[in-house]
């Protein structure tokens, strides 16, 4: 997005739940929330080089997940937490700008009203059949040992600023792909985004996402079971495989 400034700062929202946030409840996002986050959500806390996402959370989040790992609360009050997306434009895509939270103060709070049918930030979606609670692990040590260094964030021009248009930008088929892709969503989690943003008229006329139950299929000629290990047995098929279904730059830039 070309940028100008937005009506609210990104760091007054957190990141996991995406409620504004006041200066009392704020926390930096240490390296223990993010191995409890990818432990309970099973995707990993990112965008914090991205000067469009917010880079704390509140301290509700911090310590329901905390409770949670120390087995005193069943679940955290979500499944499926904020997915951020950067925004098109400041106009009807910004999360930040579209939040209206003058005269609120922390005892009214709760009735900040929150967008929910934009492209750039899908709220949180609550434990269902489909999205079971999962059960903590017994240690963090071994989870995102190789958790990538944060990088400082870039300063934005206000030069060249569009303010789009006022139509929402829709999801094609690519869009969809990639935002699964990206956030390493696994089959439950990635079904029940997709259902949520056609729910909302957020995907373009034909985009697809039946195979999202299926999609590990294509994968289980690439892989061999003996007893308790699983391994890869044909390594130069699968890159081709892989270079087949994305376009080489992008899968790279994943990897």
């Amino acid at each position: 997005m070309a940028t100008r400034e937005c009506v609210n700062s990104p760091n007054c929202f957190c990141y996991i739940c995406g409620s504004y946030t006041f200066k009392k409840q704020k926390r930096n996002i240490p390296n223990f929330v993010q191995k409890v986050y990818y432990a309970y959500f099973g995707i990993k806390l990112g965008d914090q080089d991205k000067s469009w996402a917010p880079h704390v959370v509140c301290s509700v989040c911090v310590e329901e997940l905390r409770q949670w790992f120390k087995g005193k609360k069943k679940s955290f009050r979500f499944a499926v937490p904020m997915i951020w997306r950067e925004p098109k434009n400041h106009s009807d895509d910004c999360y930040f700008c579209l939040c209206s939270v003058q005269s609120f103060n922390l005892k009214n709070r709760k009735d900040i009203s929150y967008p929910t049918i934009i492209r750039s930030a899908i709220r949180p979606v609550p434990h269902g059949p489909d999205l079971p609670i999962p059960s903590p692990p017994d240690t963090l040590d071994n989870i995102l040992d190789d958790l990538d260094q944060i990088s400082p964030i870039s300063s934005d021009s206000d030069d060249g600023y569009d303010p789009g248009t006022n139509d929402p930008e829709l999801f094609s088929q690519s869009d969809l792909n990639d935002l699964v892709r990206d956030m390493s969503l696994p089959k439950n989690t990635a079904e029940v985004l997709v259902s949520r943003l056609k729910e909302r008229q957020l995907l373009n006329s034909g985009v697809s996402f039946s195979w999202y139950q299926f999609r590990e299929k294509e994968f289980v000629p690439f892989f061999t079971e003996e007893g308790d290990l699983v391994f890869c047995n044909n390594v130069p098929a699968t890159k081709l495989w892989l270079l087949n279904c994305y376009k080489t730059t992008k899968y790279w830039d994943a990897t």
